[in-house]
């Protein structure tokens, strides 16, 4: 089977580099806005009739007193109003001025990903979340294709499942911990988009109004009851055991900014280019494997290799999978022969 890549113009390539510079700099600011002033500053009565500088953060409440009313505490409390205006400024101007790129976006050509996808990696970029909960399956062609600066065809991109994973060896972020209220994984996708709800068929499957399924993979480890695992943000999702899993468990990231059908954009983790074409090929042998799917996961092993090969110089095939050691030597030796060496 042939495909068709139908690369960037000029125009299109200048409009992504803005988007993503732009989106880069938001973000950076987001976190250290986030950062900074997780916390209030406020002037505290004390019983003996003076008065403190309480610094009180914003999720727990807790103070932390800095001194005495004085000429230094008012010139501290001072500077920290300041700087949080100055910020809030930036990060207002930075707003403003990506929703003017998302028009351009949309003007440009360069919409692809669901809004439902790009919804949820901005909320996670937002989280510092981003080595954290990542995106596997079919969605991972939005970011491939992005860096190459190609548009794929569209039969073989995804339907409207998004699959995630959680990487277990990788803890929850600091600035989640310090400025979200929500305690586990329907919460937070409820801060997205309040329809999600649970599926009755599969408690790891969450559906919203317009039909976009989320499957959130928690992996399960062999020596970990399940009964008994949890994993803070996904406490409420159901641990699986799933041939292969720990193979994407391991796999090395790969981030890239997607823009969505609605113009906004996020940055999406998933696994490298390369060991998704290993593990799609392998995934495509498994005889319980659906033939529908069987196809699909061949198709898009052949594909991703295409591009890795004709768009992504940076990866040199034949080198790097001397250099994987998470998967089996069977299951490289497998890909070579029949992906790398055949006729894509």
């Amino acid at each position: 089977m042939s495909f068709l890549f139908l690369e960037y113009n000029d125009a299109q390539i200048k409009q992504r580099a803005n988007t993503k510079m732009l989106y880069t700099t938001y973000v950076d600011a987001l976190n250290n806005y986030n950062l900074s002033f997780r916390y209030k500053m406020l002037w505290q009565m004390h019983k003996d009739s003076y008065e403190l500088l309480a610094k009180q953060h914003l999720k727990s409440a807790k103070r932390e007193y800095l001194g005495r009313r004085s000429e230094e505490t008012e010139l501290i409390r001072e500077n920290f109003e300041k700087s949080k205006a100055k910020m809030k400024e930036r990060l207002s101007t930075l707003k403003q001025k990506i929703k003017k790129e998302e028009k351009l976006n949309k003007i440009e050509g360069i919409t692809r990903g669901p809004k439902e996808l790009v919804a949820i990696f901005a909320k996670i970029n937002e989280l510092g979340l981003d080595d954290k909960v990542i995106a596997i399956g079919t969605n991972s062609l939005y970011a491939y294709e992005a860096r190459c600066g190609i548009v794929i065809e569209q039969e073989h991109l995804a339907t409207r499942d998004i699959d995630l994973l959680n990487r277990k060896e990788k803890g929850i972020s600091f600035i989640f911990n310090e400025i979200m209220t929500t305690k586990n994984a329907l919460e937070l996708l409820n801060s997205i988009d309040s329809s999600f709800e649970r599926s009755d068929e599969a408690p790891y499957r969450f559906i919203n109004n317009e039909g976009v399924w989320i499957e959130l993979i928690n992996p399960m480890s062999a020596s970990v009851k399940q009964e008994s695992f949890k994993d803070n943000l996904f406490e409420d999702v159901i641990p699986l055991a799933m041939k292969g899993m720990q193979w994407l468990q391991n796999s090395r990231l790969f981030k890239e900014l997607i823009v969505g059908d609605n113009g906004k954009c996020a940055f999406m983790t998933t696994i490298h280019p390369l060991e998704f074409a290993i593990y799609k090929n392998w995934l495509s042998t498994q005889e319980d494997r659906d033939y529908i799917k069987h196809t699909r996961d061949l198709q898009q092993s052949k594909l991703v290799t295409k591009m890795i090969k004709e768009h992504m110089p940076n990866i040199k095939i034949e080198e790097e999978v001397k250099n994987i050691k998470h998967f089996k030597k069977e299951l490289i030796d497998s890909y070579m022969e029949d992906i790398y060496k055949g006729d894509n």
